[in-house]
């Protein structure tokens, strides 16, 4: 009977090591295998990542968003927005493993679809509103909200009322930027008057200090930009105009830099990829982040900016987060066609994808 006994507690003794022995391996391959499958998250860039700015803030933010979640990240730079270069890019990006890619530039939508069907098992963000394949979506900031309170800072301060914008090209981004802020402006002044200039680059020094040199020269004493870097307002700082910047502020400026447009990269790219990490990427919802997200800000004013043009912004500001959008009430765009009626607001996908009009004061020069 003992030696029953005795053999049945070795058997169990045998059978509770064996066990402890296979949930010890258990648990180190499932830990090796999390270690294995690293979310690796890529980025393509038009330009470099310390180029002060548009290239620099998104490398900042994803590269913030990956050290949240202890992702590794890796970014090609200096990519054309052409479609050879963009596929070569992305190409390179999967074969180091990466399941999560941005696209950072606006041209890259023309091609984000077709390269997205191409690798199922990888998420692709474009920043355009282009790309409906299955795992695609689009990403951006409601700048315009913040363009419109820069206007008003813009045209609180203009002597003028003539206002110099140098921009990259006639795209529904830029198009509601400055629409936003014309009406910003024209909130601030009824009067005044926005200048544009398209240089038909993102990146051209010599184009947008020229386009600064022009709007000058018409008059304009307020100077602001949409293109990837500030060369428009440096030489505007330099020439004594004032100023307002956008998206990133990197150099050093008189007190007549006035305030800037900002996104906050960090609040978007951190929202996108926790909630691809999380599994609650959905594609078929876009994300379109604004003030009330945290996601856009204005820059610190200088002493330049008046106790009459804060209190404007602060009431303006207060009324887009809780009420009606910049886009709200009676506009008329400047051939006087009546676009949005007083009780109306127009809607995202106008917003975003198909806006090709400017509001009254809006004057595009050539």
């Amino acid at each position: 009977m003992k030696n029953n006994e005795s053999l049945v507690r070795a058997i169990f003794l045998w059978i509770s090591v064996v066990l402890v022995v296979g949930i010890v391996i258990l648990i180190f391959t499932f830990r090796s295998g999390m270690m294995e499958e690293e979310t690796i998250v890529g980025a393509v860039l038009i330009g470099v990542s310390d180029d002060g700015g548009w290239n620099e803030s998104h490398y900042n933010g994803i590269k913030y968003a990956c050290d949240s979640h202890e992702c590794k990240f890796m970014a090609t730079m200096n990519v054309p927005e052409e479609e050879e270069a963009i596929r070569k890019a992305v190409s390179s990006l999967t074969d180091r493993g990466c399941s999560v890619i941005f696209l950072t530039s606006y041209g890259y939508g023309s091609y984000a679809d077709e390269i997205a069907k191409q690798y199922p098992d990888v998420a692709f963000y474009c920043i355009s509103g282009d790309g409906s394949a299955d795992n695609c979506a689009s990403y951006f900031a409601r700048m315009y909200q913040v363009r419109y309170l820069s206007g008003i800072v813009a045209g609180s301060a203009s002597e003028s009322g003539m206002l110099g914008y140098v921009t990259a090209m006639p795209i529904p981004e830029t198009i509601r930027s400055i629409d936003a802020y014309t009406l910003g402006a024209r909130k601030a002044n009824p009067d005044a008057k926005v200048m544009v200039v398209y240089t038909g680059s993102w990146d051209d020094k010599e184009a947008e200090e020229s386009a600064a040199r022009k709007l000058a020269e018409a008059g304009a004493d307020v100077m602001t930009f949409h293109e990837d870097r500030p060369y428009a307002i440096d030489l505007a700082d330099e020439m004594g105009l004032y100023t307002t910047g956008y998206d990133f502020v990197s150099g050093e400026y008189s007190d007549k830099f006035l305030t800037a447009a900002l996104i906050e990269w960090d609040i978007l790219y951190e929202t996108v990829l926790s909630d691809y990490l999380s599994g609650r990427a959905n594609f078929s919802n876009d994300y379109w982040l604004g003030l009330s997200d945290g996601a856009v800000s204005i820059y610190p004013y200088s002493a330049y900016v008046s106790d009459e043009a804060r209190d404007m912004v602060s009431a303006e500001e207060q009324r887009i987060r809780t009420w009606r959008d910049v886009f709200s009430g009676e506009i008329y765009d400047n051939s006087g066609t009546l676009r949005c009626r007083d009780n109306e607001t127009i809607g995202d996908d106008e917003l975003f994808n198909k806006i090709d009009w400017y509001v009254d004061g809006v004057e595009i020069c050539e």
